[in-house]
């Protein structure tokens, strides 16, 4: 075992960081698997309280280690409950495209969160974003198009589902970055968890459904590969740089990809892995941009345009 330790640490901080990231791309698609089996036949509201109400099983531990009154403890109630609020459409949408949509495309779509992020920086946060960031996210936005194809054949509720939950993600991302200055990445979760679970509790009570032994079991395994998941890209993140890392999201379209033949015979056609190319094409460019912005306001030096 300490054989097994001393190799791992023997490695370079940004490869364990790759490997890391890496992991959690194979976590998440398992996630998707996980859910999309009761998303076949369970409403939309009742999986999104399903998913979070067993996901804060994973959450105890921190709560028995930190205390109730740490755990909760903020300054900033109201944004937590914006954010939840966010979170919890996102999570609508999501859940009702992922039974109408393959994992890939699913996947794919996914990777504009950068290019809302950008346009949410510029519109709400004041963010001085110039002509190549722009472009960029034109490029992204084209990259979609490719995948959901509007006038080329009838258009997917499942893609457009996808698609419009990811500015509401990308929007409580946002959030989640400006909370990140003053709550712990614990409290951040623990809220956003309990504000998910009373926010879908009304709905999912409106259109109930019992769910049976094995989606219990699902969901059970959904919440420890979400959870697994978040605590193995953090590590990765706090390992290497994003920008590195970046590209290594782009191996979770093969795993969804892989996970869909096997598990559900999907085959994605060839304009998922075209438009996810020019996604994550476009996504990666914004965040190599992004990170020159930080050095730059780091040291003082605003010259070249993002």
């Amino acid at each position: 075992m300490n054989s097994l330790l001393e190799r791992w640490l023997a490695l370079t901080p940004n490869l364990r960081g790759i490997l890391w990231v890496a992991l959690s791309g194979v976590l998440f698609a398992l996630l998707n698997v996980c859910t999309l089996y009761p998303a076949q036949h369970l409403n939309s509201w009742v999986m999104a309280f399903d998913r979070y109400a067993f996901g804060a099983l994973f959450l105890l531990p921190i709560l028995w280690r930190q205390g109730l009154t740490a755990s909760l403890s903020t300054e900033r109630l109201g944004l937590h409950v914006v954010r939840g609020a966010l979170h919890t459409s996102g999570m609508l949408l999501w859940f009702v495209g992922l039974p109408l949509a393959t994992l890939a495309d699913i996947t794919a779509l996914g990777f504009t969160g950068p290019i809302f992020i950008t346009i949410g920086a510029a519109l709400f946060l004041g963010e001085n974003v110039r002509f190549r960031r722009w472009v960029a996210v034109l490029v992204g936005f084209a990259g979609a198009m490719i995948i959901v194809r509007p006038g080329f054949g009838e258009i997917g509720l499942g893609a457009l589902c996808i698609l419009a939950s990811t500015p509401l993600f990308s929007a409580s991302n946002l959030i989640a970055k400006a909370l990140a200055r003053t709550d712990s990445a614990n409290n951040i979760v623990i809220w956003q968890n309990i504000v998910i679970v009373v926010c879908a509790f009304p709905f999912a009570l409106a259109h109930w459904q019992d769910p049976s032994w094995t989606d219990v079991g699902w969901f059970l395994a959904a919440g420890f590969c979400g959870t697994t998941g978040h605590l193995a890209m953090q590590r990765g993140y706090q390992l290497a740089d994003i920008t590195l890392l970046q590209p290594i999201g782009f191996l979770s379209l093969i795993w969804n990809t892989v996970f869909g033949l096997l598990l559900f015979s999907q085959r994605p056609d060839m304009w998922t892995f075209i438009g996810a190319a020019v996604i994550f094409s476009s996504a990666t460019y914004i965040s190599h941009r992004e990170a020159i912005r930080r050095a730059e306001v780091k040291t003082g030096d605003t010259r070249t345009g993002a």
